[in-house]
């Protein structure tokens, strides 16, 4: 079995890269499974790639470390009921340490097991982290670096977004950064990245023993408690069949508020369900793609989920998400249930091991 671990900050396109992936493999006849991760407990990404037809398992209320039981729970599910052969699993965008809180505990305790550690970074926020310049907090930048240095394989994805001479840059600070890394640039939109990816995973050489990384953890501790998690799960309900449009003034709403307070956005993400339909949006600090909604149909009724991640207090997240309902229900002549809400800051990391090698 191969084990396939993500790591890599927000909004770098990990879920994207997983579902593709999967959709690849499915194709080929393997049969794959994912384990998302996440300190909520309401996933935008677990519930996407449920209806993508993917066999999922999750790990809530925690990073993948500091609940190393729940992750091989899942991990011994996906093999013993389903026999998968390769597993992917996401660990939650602001968590680092992998290689001694997850894949030495692994070797130790679960023999030889087959790993590649794959990291993640956007190609447009990852010269800005590296460089003077700053959007997110010192500690918070702190965990971005730390999961940088402990890649297998370090994807600079969305690289499709850059012009020549920005990509040309790019590679030339990768090389001065990460001169020992075997990097792959990609998007993971396009099948032939996905599949040079997968290439790269099946031929690293995964029974190496990986250096463990010094981590500060009361640095940790404070990039971790700079970020808020907002979780919002509702239903908007329209008796004039306005509830498409009220979604698309309610996400559009919320993306300019918090940027227009110039918020520092991990990601926001939205899962919008309408009867048999789903639609998966997402964006970061970086991305401001125009979208519309494209369930079919007028609609009277949809579900939301609201997955938000930005470097702010909660009481100012919550602010905002709040007013841009009211504001919406109003407009719009929506009433807006709210199913479940759950608002805070991650606790300070407390991995269940720690092997140093």
């Amino acid at each position: 079995m191969h084990l396939n671990l993500l790591s890599g900050f927000l909004g770098s396109g990990k879920t994207t890269a997983i579902n593709h992936a999967c959709k690849l493999l499915q194709m080929q006849g393997f049969r794959v499974g994912v384990i998302t991760n996440d300190q909520g407990t309401e996933l935008v990404d677990t519930q996407f790639m449920a209806r993508e037809g993917i066999l999922t398992e999750e790990v809530t209320g925690s990073c993948f470390c500091c609940n190393f039981e729940s992750f091989t729970r899942n991990m011994n599910q996906l093999l013993e009921q389903h026999q998968v052969d390769l597993i992917f699993a996401e660990s939650v965008g602001s968590c680092t340490d992998l290689i001694s809180t997850i894949l030495n505990p692994l070797r130790r305790y679960y023999g030889e097991i087959k790993i590649t550690l794959s990291v993640f970074a956007d190609a447009k926020l990852l010269p800005i982290a590296l460089g003077h310049s700053r959007i997110f907090k010192d500690s918070v930048n702190y965990i971005y670096k730390r999961q940088l240095e402990e890649a297998d394989l370090l994807i600079i994805n969305k690289v499709d977004l850059l012009e020549p001479t920005e990509l040309a840059v790019l590679i030339s600070l990768i090389k001065k950064e990460f001169p020992d890394k075997q990097v792959v640039f990609q998007s993971s939109l396009q099948r032939e990245s996905i599949l040079n990816w997968l290439q790269k995973t099946e031929t690293y050489e995964h029974f190496k023993e990986r250096t463990s990384l010094f981590i500060d953890y009361d640095i940790y501790g404070k990039g971790e408690a700079a970020l808020t998690w907002l979780d919002y799960n509702l239903e908007l309900v329209s008796s004039e069949g306005r509830a498409g449009h009220a979604a698309e003034l309610l996400i559009s709403m919320l993306n300019r508020m918090i940027r227009e307070r110039n918020l520092p956005i991990g990601h926001l993400k939205f899962l919008i369900e309408g009867g048999e339909e789903s639609q998966k949006l997402s964006f970061t600090t970086m991305e401001t793609a125009d979208f519309r909604i494209q369930l079919s149909g007028k609609l009277d009724k949809l579900r939301m989920l609201i997955n938000a991640r930005v470097q702010c207090r909660p009481k100012s997240l919550q602010g905002i998400v709040d007013k841009a309902l009211q504001r919406v229900a109003k407009q719009n002549g929506v009433k807006i249930a709210l199913l479940k809400t759950s608002i805070f800051v991650p606790g300070y990391p407390r991995p269940t091991h720690r092997i140093i090698t």
